[in-house]
Parts: C-alpha cells; structure tokens; sequence
C-alpha cells in the first residue's frame, strides 16, 4: 500500500550539526572550552549549522562554568547554534549498583542547568544511559534487579525535574547493555516515571547494534500525538558492534530512517556523530554531511513533485 503521508517542504532547509564526537576526533576527550571555541570556524566553513554542547570529564564542569561565556560568544560570531547539551560525565551515576545508590549526578545536573544559562538556544540536555556493570559471581534475583531498576527511576525522576524547573527539555541516549534495554525499556521507564515529558536521543549506532528496526523508532516515538525524538547521534555501522563511521559507511538504511524521522514529527537537527582519527576528521565529517544532504534532497524533491511515500505491504 502507498502513505499519502507528507512532510514540510520546510525541511529544505533542515539544520545539520556535529556531536562532541568531532570534538574529542580533534583534541582527545580531554578537549577544553577554547579548542570547542577554536574549531567552529572550521564547522561553519564545511557547511554545518550546529554543534553539541559536552562536558565529557567531570572535572571539567569547573571550567565550562567559568569559560562557557567565551564559547557563547564564538557560536553566535559563527552563527553556530548549540543544538543540545550531552552530559557524558553523568553516565557514572548509572553504571553500576553502587553507583545508582549514590548520590552523583544531583548536584553535577543543577551546575549544567547554571552553565546552560550561557547558551539561551540550546534546551535539550542528553543524559547517556550506559552499560550497565554486573560483577563476576554477584547475585541477581528479582529483588535485586527490581531495586536497582527502582534505584535507576528514582535518580533519573530527580534530575528531571531539575531540569524541567529550569525551562529544559531531558532526554536519554540509551547506551547497548544499558539497565534500560533499547526502545522497550525507555518505553518502561516513560511509564515507570508517569511522566509524558521524557525525551529520546536517537543515536542510530547504539540502536542498530543493539539490534532495533531503525525506520520503525520513529513511529515508536510518536506518543500522544507527539515526537518524543529530542536530538540526533547520526553514525554508521552494520549492526555487529557499536562503532561510529560516518553514514553511508555501514548498513544502516538512511532513506527509510530520514522519511520516517521526518514523518513522525521530528522538526530538530541531524548531528553527525562519526568517531575518527584527528587527521580524518574532515573528510569524514564532509563525506557524512554531503550523503545525508543527498537523501534530504531526494526526499524533498519527492515531495515537491507529489510523489507518495511508499510503504510495504
């Protein structure tokens, strides 16, 4: 059967941006405030439109409280826009049990939502979910697992609403071996916290190594009436291990996941996110640039001329 579904011909002119994963390609994950500030000429002069906002290291929050003014002022100089901010360092408050029991990532969330007050466009803040640590010979009953889920719910409800009191949006990346289990368990967890708010980071590399149908997540984030997408991770790889190669470069099937994405409601940037060695960062960002340009291309030329959006049977 055919879709009459459409999309915006807006989207001729959708936004594309970089994840920090540009950033620490170029400078290792140590990278700092001014070498972010330092490469976004770079960015504008190869065509994007955006970037991500990070603090990959804890210890680094100091710094972006005090230095997060300067990378302000560059991205407006470049007419950059920080399209979310990914709090790589949060992940530790979710890997392990002992580390959903403390208290880490409550007072770290209030200093990014004060950094934030430096970047007015940007209103998503990305919390990663990541491999969850279960220790050689521990114990994992029902109990067990159900009170470290609990734990995990809890933590996440907290920093929620610091966000959300602080006029943010929150979503999760949700990491392969993460406690939360792929699109299901996020759809859980929705439940679990009984809250309509909680937003999606759809990084297509972790989703398709963790074996989900990437074109149908749109549909699946669709709830309410509404696209509980967020951001974007845009990266390649053949859904065997969870690697970061530009798209075009591994089996992900680009067109259908773009027409679906665009279909479902998703009306923010697509952020490359390829991992690489520093002296291929630019031809590798600029070949995943121009072959996601080319499929929106074709999808808005699709539209243009009428054409339906076909569907399988």
């Amino acid at each position: 059967m055919e879709s009459t579904g459409k999309f915006e011909q807006g989207w001729k002119g959708i936004p594309f941006g970089v994840s920090p994963a540009y950033f620490f390609s170029r400078f290792t994950t140590d990278f700092t405030v001014e070498q972010i500030a330092g490469a976004l000429p770079d960015l504008r002069k190869q065509g994007f439109d955006g970037f991500q906002l990070e603090i990959y290291h804890v210890d680094r929050i100091e710094e972006w409280e005090q230095r997060g003014a300067l990378l302000s002022s560059v991205a407006r100089e470049e007419g950059l826009i920080p399209t979310q901010f990914v709090g790589h360092f949060l992940l530790h408050g979710f890997k392990s049990v002992e580390t959903l029991q403390s208290p880490f990532g409550i007072e770290e969330m209030k200093r990014v939502v004060e950094i934030l007050g430096n970047f007015p466009e940007c209103k998503v803040i990305t919390v990663p979910i990541p491999a969850f640590e279960v220790a050689a010979g521990s114990v994992w009953g029902k109990k067990e697992y159900k009170d470290a889920y609990q734990r995990l719910v809890e933590k996440i409800k907290l920093q929620l609403e610091i966000v959300e009191t602080a006029g943010f949006r929150m979503a999760l990346e949700v990491v392969p071996f993460s406690l939360l289990s792929g699109i299901e368990g996020w759809l859980k967890l929705r439940t679990a916290l009984g809250c309509t708010t909680i937003g999606y980071n759809f990084d297509t590399g972790h989703a398709f190594s963790s074996k989900e149908i990437l074109p149908l997540i749109p549909a699946r984030m669709t709830l309410d009436g509404e696209c509980c997408i967020y951001g974007t991770h845009l990266k390649d790889n053949w859904g065997t291990e969870n690697l970061a190669l530009a798209p075009g470069k591994g089996g992900v099937p680009w067109e259908d996941l773009l027409r679906n994405l665009f279909l479902g409601g998703y009306r923010g940037s697509l952020d490359l996110e390829i991992v690489c060695n520093p002296g291929q960062v630019e031809e590798e960002y600029g070949r995943g640039l121009r072959f996601l340009q080319s499929i929106v291309e074709t999808l808005v030329a699709e539209q243009v001329a009428g054409i339906p959006l076909k569907k399988t049977n």
